[in-house]
């Protein structure tokens, strides 16, 4: 079941990591919960999900608010799967579809026993013909729904990327800001830029929010770069830990 979270995040207490994760934050939110979880045991799961709205100074079609859907995906079985299209549907009171979107994981590619994530928004500046843009005004639940697949025979497995030399601050902005380095640690250079995401956890473990960005660079064999990633908490009041993970193809 989906439902507004309330109230507004007091930091407390940063840390620097080198282990990517920490406490972060205290506060008290219950995480909602999608009226289906997707997927059996072995396969491409739905591990937890979240909703929250925003607002913006951005405009989209006279709109300033912002529906935001976040989950985390993991991939149980024993070989690499794909999630697929991640599916989004919008309920209102009376169960009603109000809202319809669909998106991809932030791995293309799931590598077994690897967690990722997704991020939506409703509405925003880019999207297709086969999905709502409106904001769900009324909406009181929403429903989650993978297809996992397993990979075609042209698809490459991910390079090895990981993050090191983690560290995390607010801002002036009153954003999370988490930064490090990430380096190509395979033997394959890498192919077009590159990922780094961070997921924000709760104390119960269950996702609050997420942010990716990207490395402009083609990491060679054992080459490193910078990242930064900037997350908003707002509306969000209870985070402990955190997970940065990066993900590239092989050229």
């Amino acid at each position: 079941m989906g439902s507004r979270p309330e109230g507004h995040a007091d930091i407390s207490k940063l840390l620097t990591l080198d282990n990517m994760q920490g406490v972060i934050a205290h506060g008290a939110m219950a995480a909602p919960v999608p009226t289906a979880t997707p997927g059996t045991a072995g396969d491409v799961v739905l591990v937890s999900s979240n909703a929250f709205t925003t607002t913006s100074s951005i405009l989209i079609d006279g709109e300033s608010r912002r529906m935001h859907i976040v989950g985390e995906i993991r991939n149980e079985s024993t070989t690499p799967r794909s999630a697929g299209k991640v599916r989004i549907k919008i309920y209102d009171a009376a169960n009603n579809v109000i809202g319809s979107r669909w998106t991809y994981a932030f791995d293309d590619i799931i590598m077994p026993g690897r967690t990722t994530a997704f991020w939506e928004s409703y509405p925003s500046l880019i999207y297709f013909s086969d999905e709502t843009n409106d904001f769900p005004e009324g909406w009181t639940r929403y429903e989650i729904s993978l297809s996992p697949r397993d990979l075609y025979p042209s698809e490459e497995l991910p390079i090895d990327v990981t993050v090191h030399d983690v560290q995390a601050s607010v801002g002036d902005d009153g954003r999370l800001h988490v930064e490090g380095t990430v380096r190509n640690d395979d033997s394959r250079p890498q192919k077009w830029d590159g990922d780094v995401y961070a997921i924000l956890y709760d104390q119960q473990d269950k996702i609050l929010n997420v942010s990716r960005s990207s490395w402009p660079e083609e990491l060679q064999p054992g080459q490193s770069t910078h990242f930064e990633v900037t997350l908003s908490y707002d509306e969000l009041t209870d985070y402990s830990r955190y997970l940065v993970q990066a993900y590239a193809e092989a050229e």
